[in-house]
């Protein structure tokens, strides 16, 4: 059982890594322009659909236009953190054998990283990408890893009091602090003493 101490200050003056930089961004204050899905970002989103999987630099544009706080960190690094994986896709625009390879990212794990990055109390929007994948995966007998949890989200989200993530095991004395975010999350930040190892987001009430 977690056992809650008094705060001990956290070493900031080292590099932060990505889930310490999520952590941070989450809290600073939003930029006052709003998200439009443009006719490029639909017909990226269409033309991804129908390969079934998105370049990472496309995705990491997408997720940037929807909330610039997250525009310097790299889909690489959110997949550490948010447990999928990127694969190396060879473009091949000419009938020339290609030599360079591209980051990608499947369709139902793009989907999946913005319902997380959402859930964390960014200024994400999942629907136009899970909205369109919804009925393509009502079609299958079997869902596949993330599949699942993008299909049924919305019921899994009415069920869920708090979005919850660690990175690193929980010791057993932690401090925690407890933050409001921009647009009404509740962010509860478990550090082991030294750096956050976790966090409980709470949604707007």
């Amino acid at each position: 059982m977690l056992k809650r101490t008094e705060d001990i200050p956290i070493d900031l003056s080292r590099e932060l890594d990505t889930f310490e930089r999520l952590i941070a961004q989450a809290q600073k204050p939003l930029p006052p322009q709003e998200f439009t899905l443009t006719e490029s970002f639909t017909d990226l989103i269409k033309e991804s659909l129908i390969r079934g999987w998105i370049y990472s630099a496309s995705l990491q544009e997408l997720i940037a236009a929807m909330d610039p706080r997250l525009a310097g960190l790299s889909i690489d690094a959110l997949a550490q953190v948010f447990d999928f994986e990127e694969v190396p896709v060879w473009a091949n625009a000419t009938r020339s054998m290609p030599t360079r390879s591209h980051g990608a990212v499947a369709m139902r794990n793009a989907a999946f990283l913005l319902i997380q990055l959402k859930a964390m109390g960014f200024r994400v929007d999942d629907a136009p990408l899970s909205s369109q994948m919804r009925p393509l995966l009502a079609s299958k007998k079997v869902l596949v890893g993330r599949e699942f949890y993008v299909f049924w989200q919305q019921e899994l989200e009415a069920k869920r009091e708090a979005f919850v993530l660690y990175n690193a095991p929980s010791p057993q004395n932690v401090t925690m602090q407890d933050v409001i975010l921009p647009l009404g999350h509740t962010m509860r930040i478990i550090s082991d003493g030294t750096r956050p190892i976790g966090i409980e987001v709470t949604p707007p009430r």
